[in-house]
């Protein structure tokens, strides 16, 4: 399990939009030798002035269950494709009108059409009248067709089209018309059959398809998901008081420097990458997670070891082919105090997430 930790906090130093992902390390109170000064980022500060904290142990969370976790990740999907998740049928219609959304059958065919062409012109829709998804002409000749009665729709294709050989070719659709009503908020087997273009008939057997192919890193992105929340919930309880202006100034060139390392042309555009405003607005956001996260340490006597840091250089050049010393992989990733202070936000949100009540972590690591 380590092993996976550390690779979570190899992705926050090589992705910009990772920048206040968290991991987890195991605690531990001092080191000693060349690591030893920045083994605890927060000792040069009284962090009680800086951090009010509120409650970070026993903090309460409604956990995400497997199942509750596949239904968001199949939502997620709905919305990347932009798909309806289903329909709810309403017997009084017995005609589609316009606005109607519709779960219907469709078979075209078309001159020079492929047997590639004429397998994507073959399936079950979900359709709303109006819309303009489908091609133009067609939702039109849908108007006032009942349902459950085969009837023709006769269409252009758009010249372009993704596929030449149909480029401006007449075709003729015969469809059938089985439910009209609304788009459903829950993902139904209509939706699913719609998405997948037949290839799953129920919702059912969908998410068992993706419940299988996940089955192996489903472990570790609940433990990822449930550890967010928790740390979340703690974060949003502590007050920040005071950013240092040398903290300010640390990130700022910590910024500056990530741009030039992604070829960007300034802090803000890196920051805008990232889903931010502006580089200040990316580094207050930082700096006040590190800042919490800081104070947690301080109350617990939680420090970053050279064994981490050694672990975590390990992962990096297994992970990224890296060859070079200690010195230049530091160099590449931000430096060494960027890699402690990303471990210590690793160690503080797994020491929330294993304290938290009822707190499924001794779960996950199974």
């Amino acid at each position: 399990m380590k092993h996976t930790r550390m690779r979570r906090i190899l992705a926050l130093l090589c992705t910009a939009a990772l920048l206040l992902a968290l991991g987890a390390c195991a605690p531990i109170d001092t080191v000693k030798g060349w690591f030893s000064s920045d083994a605890k980022p927060y000792a040069k500060y009284n962090m009680d002035k800086l951090v009010k904290l509120g409650t970070y142990t026993g903090v309460e969370a409604e956990y995400v269950t497997e199942d509750s976790y596949l239904t968001g990740y199949t939502e997620d999907i709905f919305a990347q494709y932009y798909a309806p998740k289903g329909i709810d049928d309403d017997p009084a219609k017995e005609a589609v009108a316009e606005g109607d959304m519709v779960f219907f059958d469709y078979e075209g065919t078309a001159e020079g059409a492929t047997e590639e062409d004429l397998q994507g012109m073959k399936g079950k829709g979900l359709l709303v009248i109006g819309s303009g998804a489908f091609i133009p002409g067609f939702e039109e000749q849908m108007i006032g067709k009942p349902r459950g009665e085969e009837f023709s729709v006769n269409v252009t294709f758009p010249d372009p089209y993704s596929s030449e050989t149909l480029a401006g070719k007449e075709a003729v659709f015969k469809c059938t018309v089985h439910k009209i009503g609304a788009e459903s908020e829950e993902i139904s087997d209509e939706g699913v059959t719609a998405l997948t273009g037949g290839e799953f008939a129920t919702a059912e057997a969908f998410l068992e398809m993706l419940r299988t192919e996940m089955a192996a890193d489903m472990p570790e992105q609940l433990r990822q998901t449930n550890m967010n929340a928790i740390y979340t919930a703690a974060f949003n309880g502590a007050e920040i008081l005071e950013i240092p202006a040398q903290e300010e100034k640390y990130w700022d060139k910590q910024l500056a420097q990530d741009a030039e390392r992604y070829g960007l042309g300034s802090a803000d555009e890196y920051a805008q990458g990232s889903g931010y405003e502006s580089a200040q607005a990316l580094r207050d956001d930082q700096l006040k997670h590190e800042l919490f996260a800081f104070a947690v340490a301080a109350k617990e006597g939680l420090a970053v070891t050279e064994l981490d840091l050694q672990a975590l250089l390990g992962d990096i050049r297994t992970g990224n082919n890296e060859t070079g010393t200690d010195a230049e992989i530091f160099a590449k990733y931000g430096g060494k105090g960027r890699m402690i202070r990303m471990l210590m936000m690793d160690k503080v949100s797994t020491f929330i997430y294993e304290n938290a009540k009822d707190s499924p972590a001794a779960a996950a690591e199974g």
